[in-house]
């Protein structure tokens, strides 16, 4: 068969004598355009069923008019409409945003599951019959880890995308030639993850208005996005941001200069345990958060253990509950509380930050989710006592025998420690040290420059500080490891070049767990949970008594707040000369003479 296009006359060719229409859909309104047409080319080809060419001309006239009609239609559309439908003829799905994907499912939702596309049965074995069906995919959709479930929902998440208008591509079925239309989708995306828990949401509902109507009940939904009317508008101002919006924002802070952002450590924390909670519940809105949803995520927190292998840590939420995790030490409860204090502190802060009026109804049920600890509260942090110096750096193999163990990290397992003796610093504030942060003043006294340069953080705005290295530090040897480490790194190289921690943790974090295990196990046996690292700066709060400086001054070294006096803040401070005098009486109570080099 041939074709041929016939001359000046646009939108008509001629196959074998027959005239055809033939024209492209403007890019512009591809994506909305429902009617029959080429997708691969873009073009629409209707045969005229004449072979005069007069008679062509006038049916060729009648079709363009007729669809340039519906194209102008399209373009009278709501824009955000059709951005949405070019996006998803495109198969662009990383180009969804979240609303954009609510549309698509709160539209297959009013379309396809409201009442009036029902029409149960009069049989009453049927309508039993049906009404179990309906009860177990309502039980299999709402429970994340039930397999058949997950499929059901993947199944309706490809129908809503073809019902949209993502492109079909077809399968093969079986030894019959069977071609199955099929969603040609990156369900790792996580576009395509939000578009599943929204599915799911709405097979929830509609799983409960097919009981409704078996049953002969009043049906209203449950679930916000769907109990406004299917008016998208509404819900979002009702509901509020997603939780994953919400954590965006507190992370941010107010915007106000000056004011206090999460530190670090803290805003991996609340990250975590938001995604934790995204897991098990989805990304959903802050209005959404049910007293419900909150117990049930108690109950899966509980459930975890305190620490797990990296194979188990990388699960998700509901797939890590399905293991044996009895083997694994429990979780304490303050470390869960601590995951609830982190969620409520977001959700107030997306209450403050919203100008919608239905913000002060958003719910917060986090803080009633605390658990009780039955009267065993966390012990304080308490300092090493001159038995415990001993058995750390004379007993211990690090610094008595001179060994590494692998878990220190190199030679931070070495120095850290040192350092916590000799300056109160925090084990954050040792584990971001820089070649460059170890610095000499005017008068050529070294000391840490503690403070934010370079991506550091630190804990307050007090926190930054200059601590002198003190003399018994410049006797083993400290100062000549920078150096080494200078001429092999350079000067913006870490302090600690082993050091590292899994994604998403703090950097000092697998340290941490290294120096908790290491003075517990013999010869060191602390047995008492109360000394950890930190007891370090504990300690150095009072030996800094013990030699005789004044509150102030210890106050600088450790980087704790002044006083009340006005007078205290004004100024810049105690120079690092004065600082470098008064830190250098302080006598720590173990003889370290062992550990002196040249």
């Amino acid at each position: 068969m041939s074709s041929e296009i016939v001359p000046k006359t646009p939108y008509l060719i001629v196959r074998n004598g027959r005239f055809y229409f033939d024209m492209r859909v403007p890019e512009d309104v591809v994506g909305a355009f429902k009617h029959k047409f080429k997708r691969k080319t873009g073009t629409i080809r209707e045969s005229l069923k004449t072979k005069d060419r007069k008679r062509a001309l006038r049916e060729m006239g009648e079709k363009l008019s007729f669809y340039l009609a519906q194209f102008d239609e399209l373009r009278r559309t709501s824009d955000a409409e059709l951005v949405l439908a070019n996006k998803v003829s495109r198969r662009d799905l990383s180009k969804l945003s979240r609303a954009e994907l609510e549309k698509l499912v709160v539209s297959y939702y009013r379309d396809v599951l409201r009442p009036s596309a029902l029409s149960p049965p009069i049989d009453s074995e049927d309508r039993a019959e049906l009404v179990e069906e309906w009860s177990d995919t309502l039980a299999r959709v709402k429970d994340r880890r039930d397999e058949e479930g997950n499929e059901r929902v993947q199944n309706t998440a490809d129908h809503v995308l073809l019902k949209a208008g993502w492109p079909s591509t077809r399968t093969k079925a079986g030894t019959i030639t069977r071609h199955l239309p099929s969603v040609d989708v990156d369900r790792a995306a996580e576009q395509y993850e939000a578009l599943m828990d929204l599915v799911r949401r709405a097979s929830i509902d509609g799983s409960r208005l097919a009981l409704a109507e078996l049953k002969g009940a009043s049906f209203t939904p449950v679930d916000p996005l769907f109990a406004t009317g299917f008016n998208l508008a509404e819900a979002n101002d009702k509901l509020g941001p997603f939780l994953s919006e919400a954590l965006a924002g507190w992370k941010v802070g107010s915007g106000v200069r000056g004011s206090r952002k999460p530190r670090e450590l803290t805003a991996m924390e609340a990250a975590s345990a938001v995604q934790r909670f995204i897991e098990l519940h989805g990304d959903i809105r802050i209005g959404e958060v049910s007293k419900k949803r909150v117990q049930e995520f108690a109950s899966a927190m509980s459930a975890l253990p305190a620490r797990l292998p990296k194979k188990l840590s990388s699960m998700a939420l509901p797939e890590l509950l399905r293991e044996d995790l009895s083997a694994f030490p429990s979780r304490a409860p303050a470390t869960i509380n601590k995951a609830f204090t982190l969620l409520s502190a977001i959700v107030e802060h997306a209450r403050k930050q919203s100008d919608l009026e239905d913000a002060t109804s958003w719910p917060n049920h986090f803080p009633s989710a605390w658990i009780e600890e039955n009267g065993h509260t966390q012990p304080d942090r308490v300092p090493f006592t001159a038995d415990d110096l001993r058995r750390i750096f004379v007993d211990g193999p690090v610094h008595g025998q001179g060994r590494r163990q692998e878990g220190g990290q190199g030679e931070a397992q070495y120095w850290m420690p040192l350092l916590a003796l000799f300056a109160g610093a925090r084990l954050s504030e040792l584990g971001q040290l820089r070649v460059c942060d170890v610095r000499l003043d005017d008068g050529g006294v070294p000391y840490l420059d503690i403070g934010t340069s370079g991506g550091r953080t630190v804990k307050t705005r007090n926190s930054v500080r200059r601590v002198p290295v003190h003399p018994a530090l410049h006797q083993l040897g400290f100062l000549a490891y920078v150096e080494r480490v200078k001429s092999t790194a350079g000067v913006e190289a870490t302090l600690w070049p082993r050091m590292r921690s899994a994604e998403r943790r703090a950097r000092t974090a697998s340290w941490s767990q290294w120096f908790g295990n290491y003075i517990r196990r013999k010869p060191i046996s602390i047995g008492d949970k109360s000394k950890v690292f930190h007891s370090f700066r504990h300690l150095f709060k009072d030996m800094c008594r013990d030699a005789g400086l004044s509150e102030d001054v210890h106050d600088a070294l450790t980087g704790h707040a002044a006083g009340k006096s006005v007078g205290r803040s004004y100024g810049s401070g105690h120079s690092v000369a004065r600082l470098y005098a008064e830190i250098s009486k302080i006598k720590v109570r173990v003889d370290l003479t062992h550990l002196h080099t040249t």
